[in-house]
């Protein structure tokens, strides 16, 4: 569950192991231990059991000082260290252990965990296989490794490492739930939700498995039974806070953004001190149109966990939907993280210097939208010298192909090309170090075929009304149900637009496609539809470049038309996204851009009469 995290269980020894679950101990024997020594091990092993990092690692400490020639205990120091988020004094910890006893398979593994914390993943790689190599049976030393292959999105290895940690320990939670994790990026629904049941089953009256388990059930789109499983963690855990955590979640996705905050405040409340409920309130706070909170909110969750992604990214969001351009952009990079999504390797990245005389790959990463939106410094990166290929999606390629300098355009489904460099689309405005005050917003940047115009022209010869385009709807995204539900709150029936009907002198022409575009439009509603004979985006330029307007909602088509120049209003949901910024009814990307939001969550009544009140207007000077 987005904001819900679980730290993995410390590996410690000690003479008698506190009851906790997910810990692995080693009873050791106390021939020439003092007693405090031992009581010492005890009692930070039972403190980091309960969340007592600081004690824990106290009692460790002091535990070193009367038996410094015990690797188990220096190896217990950096457990405890690592929990605290003490990163060098975890790492000399663990390098002491391993000083003292070489071959310690737990240690390997322990700093296996902190590099890959610390992201430094080929050292981590190269610790788990040092403690496997000395204990292939160690459960625990698969489960790092797992966590490693997880984030470097090695996916078709990733089940078979975590399957493996799970055969050496059918009982552990842990690794159900880190298997569940790893099925849940490859497999059929069923196989995750199976893992995370058989971790309930062997631990019933802990909160792990459920929460886990509500995560995946929200994930599909089955928020009635999260919510069931959101009652059981309120009963079992009344004071941690994971139920109203998730419940905010079910109100985020269902657009009740003040349910969602009310919600995420009674979260924080129980777990004052947790990031994870102060990062969930600050992204239910964003939605809310609460900005200044949510961005205390997610720098107040930095301070408190420095190595969270998932914080840096809201952040982001929160700065660019600001302006805030400088620190936002920088921020952004920790999506790649965030993700899981492997940075793309058809070439080593670029560092920085001097472009002048060295091949860029740039590679589209997101939404078609998002490509055209971006696209526009692909030339820049050209006029200052350096040769320029793209890898878009397929349905754009025959539009880009017409920007002046680029050498080559291909598909994301075709080889790249050999080049010096590579960079994502979304990571050029940090490159470039574009501020608010620097956008690159001269159009039209992209520009459609005279051959494909003239299609058009033919078809709207004669035609002396004003032409309007339509798009009420989205990409569905059927397949993604969190991404089906932004879809769901920026998209519309074409019933909605029944008040756009009968306005004297204007005639609208459907540029929708997908399933939304076979609705029927509402009695008066003046609606054309040609899009069977548009193939890709450069038909659709064509056939926009013909229009006097586009009206759209937040989609990849409301970005073309601004691209080519073509005066578009767009229609934003509540929530908008970042790119629009806050309270602006322009937008500094597009010029030609108009911006119709909503007062209030899901309300499109109140947008479309003021779009039909412009309308009028335009149409009576037309």
């Amino acid at each position: 569950m987005p904001g819900l995290t679980h730290r993995s269980s410390p590996l410690l020894h000690c003479t008698r192991p506190p009851p906790s679950e997910g810990h692995s101990f080693m009873c050791l024997p106390t021939t020439g231990f003092t007693d405090q020594a031992v009581a010492l091990t005890h009692r930070g092993a039972a403190a980091l059991a309960d969340g007592q990092e600081m004690l824990a690692v106290s009692c460790f400490t002091l535990a070193a000082i009367l038996a410094p020639h015990r690797a188990s205990i220096w190896h217990n120091l950096g457990e405890a260290r690592r929990a605290l988020g003490q990163v060098t004094g975890a790492a000399r910890a663990y390098h002491h252990a391993l000083r003292l006893r070489p071959a310690y398979p737990k240690a390997w593994a322990g700093l296996a965990s902190l590099l890959h914390k610390s992201r430094r993943f080929k050292a981590a790689a190269r610790a788990s296989m040092r403690a496997l190599a000395l204990d292939p049976g160690f459960a625990e030393g698969w489960s790092v490794a797992g966590s490693i292959l997880l984030e470097q999105r090695a996916m078709e290895r990733l089940p078979i490492i975590l399957r493996r940690a799970v055969r050496l320990a059918p009982d552990s939670v842990p690794a159900w739930l880190a298997l569940a994790g790893g099925l849940g990026e490859t497999a059929e629904p069923a196989l995750p939700l199976a893992c995370v049941q058989r971790a309930v089953a062997l631990a019933p009256d802990r909160p792990a498995g459920y929460v886990n388990h509500a995560g995946l059930l929200i994930r599909q789109g089955r928020l009635d039974a999260a919510g069931a499983l959101h009652d059981r963690l309120r009963r079992l855990a009344p004071l941690e806070g994971y139920a109203e955590a998730g419940d905010s979640l079910v109100a985020t996705l269902r657009g009740d953004f003040a349910t969602a905050v009310s919600l995420a405040r009674r979260s924080l409340v129980l777990q004052p001190s947790s990031p994870a409920a102060l990062i969930n309130l600050s992204l239910a706070e964003h939605d809310n149109g609460q900005a200044e909170r949510a961005r205390r909110g997610n720098e107040r969750a930095i301070l408190l966990h420095p190595e969270s992604d998932v914080a840096r990214f809201n952040l982001s969001m929160v700065l660019l939907a600001q302006g805030d351009f400088a620190n936002g952009w920088r921020l952004y990079e920790s999506r790649w993280r965030m993700e899981r999504v492997a940075y793309p390797a058809h070439a080593p990245r670029w560092q920085g210097g001097d472009p002048a005389g060295r091949s860029f790959l740039l590679v589209a990463e997101q939404g078609q939208g998002d490509t055209l939106h971006f696209v526009r410094y692909a030339p820049m990166l050209a006029a200052l010298g350096a040769q320029v290929h793209l890898m878009v999606q397929p349905s754009l390629v025959r539009l880009l192909s017409g920007l002046p300098g680029i050498a080559s355009v291909r598909s994301l489904t075709e080889p790249p090309p050999v080049c010096d460099a590579c960079i994502p689309l979304l990571s050029l405005p940090l490159v470039f170090g574009t501020t608010l005050a620097t956008i690159p917003a001269s159009v039209p940047y992209l520009h459609a075929s005279e051959q494909d115009r003239g299609t058009w022209k033919r078809r709207l010869d004669g035609e002396r009304r004003l032409k309007v385009g339509l798009v009420w709807a989205g990409s569905a995204h059927d397949d993604q149900f969190l991404a089906h539900m932004v879809d769901r709150r920026r998209s519309l029936p074409l019933a909605a637009l029944a008040p756009l009907a009968g306005i004297p002198g204007v005639r609208f022409c459907s540029l929708q496609k997908g399933p939304a575009a076979s609705e029927a439009p509402p009695a008066g509603l003046d609606l054309v539809d040609w899009m069977e004979a548009v193939g890709d985006f450069a038909d659709t330029a064509a056939l926009v470049a013909e229009l006097d307007l586009v009206i759209s909602v937040d989609t990849s088509v409301c970005h073309l038309a601004g691209a080519l120049g073509r005066p578009v209003w767009m229609l934003s949901r509540y929530d908008s996204c970042w790119r629009w910024l806050r309270d602006r009814s322009d937008s500094p990307w597009y010029p030609t851009m108009r911006l119709f939001r909503q007062d209030r969550p899901g309300d499109w009544a109140p947008v479309i009469l003021r779009v039909r009140a412009a309308l009028e207007r335009w149409a009576a000077q037309f």
